[in-house]
């Protein structure tokens, strides 16, 4: 196989310094990406509760024509936000939301032209989809967090912090008597009768035909445990637009402590909850409230943390206002695995047939290289003789065709050894080195924060002592500025320091 390699001096960046690496997460671009967010969810006038409905029992029973373009429309408006074309590009993290909004919908559309009307009430709509809506679901259906390559300077007093459980994550959907788990691709992990509003014919909760739930869990097959993350719709509410403060604390009060939950009945199993259902910790992003995030026991193996803004909406897709973090001590997984075993960087990038480049998996997309032009004039030669209507992917999505190349087609690379060239916080190049075609089935390109994510990690990755630091620094400053250097602050400030600076050898020593 013919490999091509964009040397260090192509890409006009030398082998990183290691003091180097740490400056270039010193980004103004990145805060701006989170308070874009912010201003486009205030000026956005959305309306997910045909979504939701959508997602539990078709569009037959979502609303009218009219209702569904009046809700596109206002997502429409979340993208109109910035006059300025290259701020929107720089900046905005969600593009995705209406083409998945619409996918939804005429996905629901079509299920219903293909039932006949009397099976428009079946009581197991949730868990009989065609092939074509499990295709259509996709990821997209979920909040998807970005990568944490910089610290946000509010993250001390305007987020939380919860620690992820190791596992599968689905989309949990229960109405009309069952309740079906989904995973990122569409298809069915479990179906079941649930405790959940909606979940079975013996629920004690919401007994209507319209009651239904969706939840974001993640299933810890060890134990048998959902573990519910974020609640979009509750008893037929949606949650969509409510703030994660909201969301959450509404969630706990649901499913959080079996003994004044509730919805105490899905906190263990039985004939009618076969599944436990169970809320992680959240908590304050303040000095105590990571260290527990980070440390303190919990009843599953941790995946990392997850931080969300406390006045985030559930965005459909990824949005810079959910942000993952990881460490080997928080994760087995804190680098990519590789089947050699090396922890050489691999990312996967799609390909812009028409000029050559290839770029990020991010709503708009970020160029990182260009492909030899020997390389694509040899791969387009080879498409043209290629059959018509040759299917060049298998079942598993690995490639089978001949070598043609074509537009949005993920290929995988190697980081050479020039690495990344960064500038203010954001990759504008890169040194690739060409491996191959990548699973097609794999969902999309990387995104920009998982591709710096990881390149942090394997020099100078983002550390837990670095983020408690900067949460004791955001606390030092907020009460200066707060009571004037009071007594009241001074107590305060020594307190935030002592839990950080006060445990010897590192921020967390377990």
């Amino acid at each position: 196989e013919e490999v091509y390699h964009q040397s260090a001096a192509m890409s006009g960046r030398l082998p990183p310094r290691r003091d180097s690496v740490k400056a270039s997460r010193l980004s103004t671009q990145l805060q701006k990406r989170r308070d874009a967010a912010r201003q486009r969810q205030r000026d956005a006038r959305r309306d997910l509760t045909d979504h939701a409905r959508s997602l539990a029992f078709g569009a037959e029973d979502s609303g009218s024509e009219a209702s569904a373009t009046r809700a596109v429309g206002d997502q429409d408006a979340m993208h109109r936000s910035s006059s300025n074309p290259q701020e929107l590009a720089l900046e905005h993290p969600g593009t995705s939301s209406t083409e998945t909004w619409l996918d939804v919908a005429q996905m629901g559309r079509e299920s219903h032209y293909e039932r006949s009307p009397r099976h428009r009430r079946s009581s197991s709509a949730p868990g009989k989809w065609s092939r074509e809506s499990v295709a259509r679901f996709s990821e997209s259906q979920f909040m998807l967090p970005e990568w944490m390559v910089d610290v946000p300077p509010d993250l001390g007093h305007a987020w939380f912090a919860t620690p992820r459980p190791k596992g599968q994550r689905v989309l949990v959907i229960s109405s009309r008597g069952c309740t079906v788990s989904r995973l990122k691709n569409g298809r069915v992990l479990h179906r079941f009768p649930s405790a959940l509003p909606g979940g079975s014919q013996r629920t004690k909760h919401g007994k209507a035909e319209d009651s239904f739930c969706i939840l974001d869990c993640v299933f810890q097959q060890e134990d048998g445990v959902y573990y519910v993350m974020d609640c979009m719709a509750w008893n037929g509410m949606s949650m969509y637009d409510c703030t994660a403060e909201m969301r959450l604390s509404w969630l706990y009060s649901k499913l959080g402590d079996p003994e004044t939950a509730e919805c105490e009945a899905a906190t263990g199993t039985g004939p009618n909850n076969r599944y436990r259902f169970a809320v992680p910790p959240t908590h304050n992003c303040d000095a105590s409230g990571l260290r527990a995030a980070y440390g303190c026991p919990v009843p599953f193996r941790r995946d990392g943390i997850q931080f969300l803004a406390k006045d985030g909406n559930y965005e459909l897709g990824v949005t810079p206002l959910a942000v993952m973090w990881k460490d080997p001590n928080t994760s087995d997984f804190f680098l990519d695995e590789n089947p050699d075993g090396s922890d050489t960087q691999r990312v996967v990038l799609s390909l812009q047939s028409a000029t050559g480049d290839v770029v990020t998996g991010d709503p708009t997309p970020i160029a990182l290289a260009r492909l030899p032009a020997q390389f694509l004039e040899s791969a387009g030669r080879a498409a043209e003789s290629a059959p018509a209507g040759d299917d060049s992917f298998g079942r598993d999505g690995t490639w089978r065709g001949n070598g043609g190349l074509r537009d949005g087609l993920l290929l995988r690379f190697a980081v050479g050894k020039g690495g990344l060239q960064i500038q203010d916080g954001l990759p504008v190049a890169a040194d690739l080195v060409y491996e191959g075609i990548a699973n097609q089935r794999r969902g999309g390109a990387d995104t920009m924060t998982k591709i710096l994510f990881q390149y942090y990690a394997r020099r100078e990755p983002i550390t837990i002592e670095e983020i408690g630091m900067a949460v004791e620094t955001q606390a030092r400053e907020a009460a200066m500025a707060a009571s004037s250097g009071s007594s009241a602050s001074s107590v305060s400030i020594a307190r935030s320091s002592q839990s950080f600076s006060g445990i010897p050898n590192g921020l967390f020593d377990f």
